[in-house]
This record gives structure tokens, sequence and C-alpha cells, in this order.
């Protein structure tokens, strides 16, 4: 066993809430790894080159789910042609959706002191293999993650990030206001669905719309709460799942049971594809990449990105 490298945001969010977290996991890390802050991309950039030139077969992500997307755009752009080393997310951010749609649970030490226990005992962990997106526009490096989304998957994430101090409980009041709001007609439906001018392919093929809700694609089938609407994304190598939603936000909110338990998508609400690239058109387009939210004054391109093995939890893992 080559060890185990941890990268440690302390700008997260339950990082803020309790810095000393790094410092436990470090101790209890001893000398079967290290642990290295980065809160910058020069400092992330160094901590992969210094895992990489060390060669630790698990790399640890104590952040939330931007702090891994940043860490897995930082293995593409800097690991080079070697696999790349088992990916942990740790739960340390808001939302931890990556590390919830792995069955992981738990807080960060719990999750650390679960990988030690199997490797002192002999044991692999489990794991799940993904095909990453990498998200390009503006002739910019490709943003290289699980999760990508625009229309009102960023207006959402606007609405939520302005409020109350963000978390999963305020996360889930708004999606409950915006789908009571969606049957009511009230105003937070309207101001978060304004359908997008967009034109899209799939794969060359272009979609029979030209207005959308909302667009979202994934390595990953969960968005968060539980909700499966990707549940294709690992249908086909070297692929992903992506939704356009075409309804109105009555017939999505109608529909939240059936995409909690990730069952097709069915016209006229949505069109869906597994693509190995995705192509938006549009003057302007702001999305998301894991909960981050760029903007592009052109076209965006989703394509299936790096191979990325994930750590993941077993029955009977204890919360």
């Amino acid at each position: 066993m080559a060890g185990i490298g941890i990268v440690s945001n302390p700008r997260s969010r339950r990082n803020l809430r309790d810095p000393g977290t790094a410092g436990r996991l470090a101790r209890l890390l001893g000398d079967e790894g290290r642990l290295l802050a980065a809160d910058t991309p020069g400092s992330l950039a160094a901590a992969v080159r210094a895992f990489r030139e060390a060669g630790v077969d698990v790399l640890a992500v104590n952040g939330g789910d931007g702090t891994l997307r940043r860490v897995v755009t930082a293995l593409a752009e800097g690991w080079g042609p070697s696999p790349w080393p088992l990916l942990l997310p740790l739960r340390g951010g808001a939302m931890n959706t990556v590390a919830h749609a792995h069955g992981l649970r738990g807080g960060p030490e719990r999750l650390l002191r679960r990988l030690l226990e199997r490797r002192r005992a002999g044991r692999e962990p489990p794991a799940v293999e993904r095909d990453l997106l990498a998200v390009e526009s503006g002739g910019q490096p490709a943003s290289v993650g699980f999760l990508f989304g625009t229309g009102l998957a960023v207006s959402f994430l606007e609405a939520w990030y302005d409020g109350p101090e963000p978390s999963w409980a305020t996360a889930l009041l708004l999606l409950l206001r915006a789908a009571g709001s969606a049957v009511g007609r009230g105003p937070l439906a309207r101001r978060l669905s304004n359908p997008l001018p967009l034109r899209i392919a799939s794969d060359g093929d272009e979609w029979p719309a030209d207005a959308f809700l909302a667009v979202v694609a994934g390595a990953i089938p969960e968005l968060g709460f539980g909700f499966a609407p990707l549940a294709r994304c690992a249908e086909q190598p070297g692929s992903f799942h992506a939704v356009g939603i075409t309804g109105t936000p009555l017939q999505l909110a109608l529909r939240m049971p059936a995409v909690w338990l990730g069952r097709p998508w069915r016209r006229p609400l949505a069109l869906d594809a597994v693509a190995r690239e995705l192509l938006l058109d549009a003057p302007r387009l702001r999305y998301t990449v894991d909960g981050d939210l760029f903007t592009s004054e052109g076209p965006v391109r989703v394509r299936a990105g790096p191979v990325a093995r994930v750590a993941a939890g077993a029955p009977g893992d204890p919360a």
C-alpha cells in the first residue's frame, strides 16, 4: 500500500465552522499518509504534484462538492497518464452530493477511520468507477466534475446562496417552497423558472426544442436529497446522462416523486439522452459544475472526461 493523501480545504463551510478538523484528520492518519492544506489553485497544484510523486493510492478530500471539483480538475491537469488514486470524499461541505450518491455517511473523521480500518485488515474499500464530465467554454481549460446544470439548476443555487447560511436544511426548505410555489403558480416558481432559449445537440443530434426550463447532465444519478434524475449515467462506458426539461414548473413539481425514484423521463416534460458529448448553444449562459457557478459568452461543450474510482459505502456502515 503506497499511502493516503488528504487534500484539506480550510475554506469549505464545514471546515470554517470547525477549523480543528484538519488537525484531527492528520493525527488519525499518522504515518500512513499526509495531509496538505490547499485553498488556492497554486497550493492545490502543488499538493497534487506532491501526492503523485509519493505514489499515493488513495486521495481523500476534506471539503465539499466544489472542493472535489477543483481536485479532480487539478488531477486531470497534473496527474499524468498513470491511473488516479481512489477518491474518498470526506463530506466537508454544505451538501456533499457526490459523497451521498456513493453511500458515504458520517463526518470526515468517521469516514477516514473506516478507510484505515479496512486497509489495516487487508480489505479493499468498495468503489464505483465514474466517467466524469469535462465542461469547456470560451477557450478556457475544462472544468472537470460530476454534475452540470443550467436554467433552473442555476437559479435555484443562486437563491440558496443568497439566503441564510447554505446548508442541507436550507436547501431542502427552498426546494419544498419552490415545489409548493409551482403547484400554486406563485412568485417564487416564476422567479426561479424562466424558460431558457437554447439549442442543444447530443453527439451531433439536435434536440427538438429551443427553450428549456433546465438542463442537467451527470456522472452520478443524484442531484441531492436522494433525487435521481440521471439514473442512466452508467448505462454506457464513456458516456453520461443528460436531461432537458421542456415542460412547465407545475409538470415538473408533479413529476418529483417519480424523479426521486429514478424513473424514466417522458415527453412533453423532458428530453434526455445518454451521450458522449453535449453542445449547448446560446449567446450567454450561466451554468454550474458541482455547485460552482460560471458564465459563458458563447457555446458550452460538455463531454465525457477522465475516469475516476470513487470510494463507496458498504451495507452496514454506521452513519
